[in-house]
């Protein structure tokens, strides 16, 4: 058999490793940060409609918004960045 018209065989480049162990960090603790927000907004909003008679308060700490909501759009920002790496 002739390989005349066989092309040249290039050296494929090495398979790209898989997801770095940070980025899963990154990732579960956006889940855990997307966790805490939606069941403290769920719990408050449970409290107070399902409190007819009782009034409610609510007690807001914009730390621990700040610090849940950056968590979470680090978490965001890291899947976005990467995923446009991916195309």
């Amino acid at each position: 058999m002739s390989r005349e018209g066989a092309g040249e065989k290039k050296a494929k480049a090495p398979a790209a490793a898989g997801t770095p162990i940070w980025v899963w960090v990154v990732y579960a603790f956006g889940i855990v940060a997307a966790a805490i927000i939606a069941f403290s907004v769920l719990f408050t909003a449970g409290a107070v409609f399902l409190s007819n008679d009782v009034p409610v308060s609510t007690s807001f700490s914009a730390w621990a918004a700040i610090l849940w909501g950056g968590v979470l759009l680090i978490a965001v920002v890291t899947w976005l960045v990467r995923r446009r790496q991916r195309r």
